[in-house]
């Protein structure tokens, strides 16, 4: 069986990706492309097979088939850590920062170099975030919308072209939510490559310039916000048939 070819436009290509678990199928065939210097949406209801797909993407979840090249690479069945040293990166739904180091321990730990230079990287992007002044705080003893920053600010470390982003937002106050969006803006005007997962359409419809809905373990509309918005197959996935004819709502 031919490979496909990713567009070189594209940094991720996904073909045909398929998961099960003990017969449930929480991926049927999932094709999803993300062009270079984009900020993609990912958006589906509750349970659709989201974060699973984000878990073999970033090689945390292997059991997977199908086809997902990289910047050029099918990088299927690599470990995480290839896959982040390769410049594919990501955040997670809950935050993960390192209890019981501090701010520039939990930044510095995830630089591919440990030198001075890791140190005023670290600095640098708290600067940026207004956190310089929590670099000797305990991670344990942040907020959790503060750690969830810094989880943000740990992938950075490694300067990846593609950022992964679980509900980054999720459980932070509006002005700590407001750096990260500014945040996320300016990395892409540098160049860098994000496919977000978030529920608040308003974030979707304002950052992102393509949009992939999943449904049921597969992509069921594409394309800019103010197309899937009104897209009949997305309609009936949120809402159920006949509902958003009832005045539900739109996503």
């Amino acid at each position: 069986m031919t490979t496909p070819v990713c567009d070189p436009d594209h940094i991720l290509c996904v073909w045909g990706l398929r998961r099960d678990f003990g017969g449930v199928q929480a991926l049927r065939g999932v094709d999803l492309h993300v062009a270079r210097g984009t900020i993609t949406g990912l958006i589906g209801p509750n349970g659709s097979g989201k974060t699973t797909l984000f878990q073999v993407i970033s090689g945390i979840d292997r059991g997977a088939t199908g086809t997902i090249n990289f910047d050029r690479e099918n990088i299927l069945g690599w470990r995480p850590s290839q896959i982040y040293h390769r410049g594919l990166a990501r955040t997670f739904q809950l935050s993960r920062v390192f209890p019981e180091l501090t701010v520039l321990e939990n930044l510095v730990v995830a630089g591919s170099r440990k030198d001075r230079s890791a140190d005023e990287r670290a600095f640098g992007l708290l600067e940026r975030v207004h956190l310089r002044e929590y670099a000797a705080v305990l991670g344990k003893h942040l907020s959790y919308g503060q750690q969830k920053l810094v989880e943000f600010l740990r992938v950075l470390m490694s300067d990846p072209a593609l950022i992964l982003l679980d509900e980054p937002a999720a459980g932070v106050n509006p002005t700590l939510r407001g750096t990260l969006w500014d945040m996320v803006r300016h990395l892409n005007g540098l160049g860098t490559t994000f496919l977000i997962i978030e529920h608040n359409m308003e974030v979707i419809a304002d950052l992102c310039s393509d949009v992939h809905v999943l449904s049921d373990g597969e992509i069921i509309a594409r394309g800019d916000f103010a197309a899937i918005r009104n897209d009949e197959q997305v309609l009936e996935a949120y809402f159920g048939k006949g509902r958003h004819e009832q005045g539900a709502g739109t996503p």
